[in-house]
């Protein structure tokens, strides 16, 4: 009996010290001879999965993801229930961009166990990698329930809340890891998006401004806070952070632009043709920017300049802004009192955008102010009494003139 114990002692000998060497040479980082030693072993006996699982390991530390795959597949071929053969072709795949070949093996990962929470972090980010929101959100929130305190756990929840419409849970959660780690610029960024998509204006800013605390030098931060405000036409606060971010150093033509065009409303009229020169200068052929240039002129009482401009405007504009370039320009010719010059500039106008009533009461007030003969005041007037419109303040104003007006002339 001993006497065959000690065979058996003998035969193992060799390949106990073979994993030895082999171990021992991975473990100090001298892969090319732990490799040699494989391949060796595998020229006399190929059917050793755990060899093609080591040699796939070694191969990804050198960053032959490709040499690695095959070899893991072998392995897998080989022994198809060996967890950690699956979770290095999972990450091997996910390494070189394979994604929807990666995701089944991180799915088998996480249905040998559902309660680990690594594998249902990786299956759930593997998921993300395929843009796939639905599965990921059953799993994390599942999870979630028995540890909310996870910090990446709520992360990635919050963003599979937001990809799958439940955006109060992925706000709650946003603000809750911002709290947690506000470092992490991402989350800033994902929670202004679900405001956006809430059109939660005040919050939306809201978030910008604090996370411009926390990252000050993220011009991007600066640029979406400024165009928040300028989508809202709130331009006294679009302004301050348009100028820091051209303060450091970016001069984009529709920055420039938006900037100039705030000033304009905020009656900071030579700052306004400064920059939008300067966005002409760089965009060449933006009607609105030369709208604008128009209008800064004409408030500086700059006649030539504004018809100038107005008129450059209207020869690149596409058809959305051309409406708004011969209404300013009609605008100004009644300044000018060439008011045939101006109904031709207000009729092009209507043309262009029939929506807009209130032109068709300018032509007939111009009519009103420059014939003797009302009829075509008249005509007008009524056409745009006719007419559906809002119930806007300034529509109720201009009825009233009408009727009033339509009165005194008996009509």
């Amino acid at each position: 009996m001993s006497k065959f114990l000690f065979i058996l002692i003998l035969i193992g000998i060799p390949f106990h010290s073979f994993s030895q060497d082999l171990d021992r040479l991975i473990l100090n980082n001298e892969y090319d001879k732990a490799l040699s030693l494989i391949d060796s072993s595998l020229s006399k006996n190929r059917n050793q999965p755990e060899l093609y699982l080591k040699k796939g390991t070694i191969l990804q530390r050198k960053f032959d993801y490709a040499g690695a795959l095959f070899s893991l597949q072998r392995a897998y071929q080989l022994d198809s229930l060996n967890i950690t053969t699956i979770s290095e072709l999972a990450d091997v795949n996910s390494s070189l961009g394979n994604y929807r070949q990666a995701l089944p093996y991180y799915q088998a990962l996480y249905q040998a166990d559902t309660t680990n929470i690594i594998n249902t972090l990786r299956v759930s980010r593997a998921y993300f990698n395929v843009k796939s929101y639905k599965e990921p959100y059953r799993i994390l929130l599942s999870a979630c329930k028995r540890d909310s305190s996870n910090l990446y756990l709520n992360k990635q929840l919050a963003l599979s809340a937001m990809r799958t419409g439940h955006d109060s849970l992925a706000i709650a959660l946003f603000n809750k890891v911002i709290l947690q780690n506000p470092s992490d610029l991402s989350n800033f960024s994902n929670l202004v998006l679900v405001y956006q998509k809430k059109e939660n204006y005040s919050k939306m800013t809201e978030t910008l401004e604090m996370a411009i605390q926390f990252f000050p030098e993220e011009t991007s931060l600066l640029l979406r806070l400024g165009n928040a405000h300028y989508a809202k036409r709130v331009y006294s606060k679009a302004i301050p952070p348009y100028e820091q971010y051209l303060s450091k150093g970016d001069s984009a033509p529709d920055v420039l632009k938006n900037l100039g065009i705030s000033y304009y409303y905020e009656k900071r009229l030579k700052e306004g043709i400064n920059l939008l020169d300067k966005s002409l200068m760089l965009k060449l052929n933006d009607p609105v920017t030369g709208l604008f240039l128009g209008l800064c002129y004409k408030e500086l009482n700059e006649i030539d300049e504004s018809i100038g401009y107005l008129n450059f405007a209207a020869k690149i504009a596409v058809p959305y802004y051309m409406s708004d370039i011969y209404n300013q320009l009609g605008n100004i010719y009644i300044q000018k009192k060439e008011y045939k010059k101006s109904v031709e500039l207000l009729k092009k106008a209507y043309r262009v955008d029939t929506t807009k009533s209130e032109i068709l009461f300018k032509i007939g007030n111009t009519y009103d102010v420059w014939q003797k003969d009302k009829s075509q005041a008249l005509r007008y007037y009524n056409s745009y009494l006719k007419y559906p419109k809002d119930s806007s303040e300034m529509h109720q104003k201009l009825t009233e003139y009408v009727l009033e007006r339509k009165s005194k002339l008996g009509k």
